[in-house]
């Protein structure tokens, strides 16, 4: 399930300059603005109607927003209306996978996936979902999630009796190659886009179910062909969660606490750990009692970490660079998140970050 961090609007932003970090751009109160990190210099791009779904695209010289709906350039003008995606392309911008739904009556579909490339189609794989009787028959529906960087594999789930209720509490992650065959499945998760990342061909995924966030999940590390996951952190007692991979492949930045059953919101204390593909282990930061440290991203050169640090749904940019904590730079308003967790980039976008 993604969950959106919902920014509510402010008089004015609480900023401290901090040179060398770039500029963040932020839905906020139905406006986009784009912050100056070096000056605090605030620019409104987009005076109102903006919703999440902010990244940079164009090398950095527009923004998205508005989940594609709407592009417009970081040096201002007016915002363009994009087309409507249809299906999920591949990296390399040569095919458009889609789920195409065959019904076979009232209770009963084909669902199958298909990839188009150059004007031609071939099925994937196809599921039969079926509610002539309950329980049984075929889960249903099918939903894409993601191609491998070589465009070689789909990753996609079922969801089971087309229930949001199960599916909040996790999915499996599932994955076929694209030119069609026998799919494997990776491990059960919240599909959340920030619990997974590419590290060069080897997919690091946070696994385990229940809606609660802090409930025990594993890190663990999957490829090809076969797809098996296998523990980067062998730690009982621990939850895991948001996510990103350092530019050269060899180590994530990762949100970790101690496992927990507690459902209110606020109630996480997650730290930033670092960790390798080897293993190796490295705790980044100790936020203080009652705050939260969220939502790490890496840049681009792998010097900084930026993160959200919260403190009752209130959150705050803070920075990892060179050893030092730097911050508090930004006030980024307020997310309750979804039961611990919350993906403040999907209101937020880093102009020195990566692309997911």
């Amino acid at each position: 399930m993604v969950v959106v961090v919902a920014a509510v609007a402010a008089a004015a932003f609480a900023c401290r300059p901090q040179p060398g970090l770039g500029s963040v751009a932020l839905a906020r109160g139905g406006k986009l603005h784009l912050v100056d990190l070096a000056t605090c210099r605030d620019r409104v791009l987009v005076r109102r109607g903006v919703q999440g779904g902010v990244r940079f695209v164009d090398g950095g010289r527009a923004l998205e927003y508005g989940y594609g709906r709407w592009i417009v350039p970081v040096a201002g003008g007016t915002p363009r209306k994009q087309e409507a995606a249809s299906g999920l392309a591949s990296p390399d911008g040569r095919s458009v996978a889609d789920v195409v739904v065959h019904r076979l009556g009232p209770k009963a579909a084909v669902q199958t996936i298909v990839v188009r490339t150059r004007g031609s189609t071939h099925n994937v794989y196809a599921v039969h979902e079926s509610y002539a009787k309950i329980p049984g028959g075929m889960p249903g529906p099918v939903g894409l999630v993601a191609w491998s960087p070589d465009a070689r594999w789909l990753f996609f789930y079922i969801d089971p009796m087309n229930s949001a209720s199960i599916a909040a509490d996790g999915l499996t992650l599932q994955v076929v190659p694209a030119a069609g065959g026998t799919p494997h499945d990776v491990a059960l998760g919240l599909l959340n886009a920030d619990y997974r990342a590419w590290c060069g061909r080897t997919l690091v995924m946070t696994a385990g179910g229940d809606r609660i966030a802090t409930a025990p999940k594993r890190l663990v590390a999957a490829s090809a062909p076969g797809w098996a996951p296998r523990p980067l952190v062998r730690a009982s007692g621990r939850a895991w969660g948001s996510l990103d991979c350092a530019p050269d492949g060899r180590s994530v930045v990762v949100q970790s606490q101690p496992a927990s059953m507690n459902a209110d919101f606020f109630a996480t204390h997650w730290s930033l750990w670092r960790v390798g593909l080897d293993g190796a282990v490295r705790r980044l930061t100790s936020p203080p009692s009652a705050s939260t440290d969220q939502s790490p991203r890496f840049s681009r050169d792998g010097r900084t970490i930026l993160f959200v640090r919260s403190h009752k749904g209130a959150g705050k940019l803070y920075a990892l660079r060179g050893g030092r904590l730097l911050g508090p730079l930004l006030s980024l308003g307020y997310g309750p998140g979804y039961y611990g967790h919350a993906d403040w980039w999907q209101v937020a976008a880093w102009s020195l970050g990566g692309t997911r």
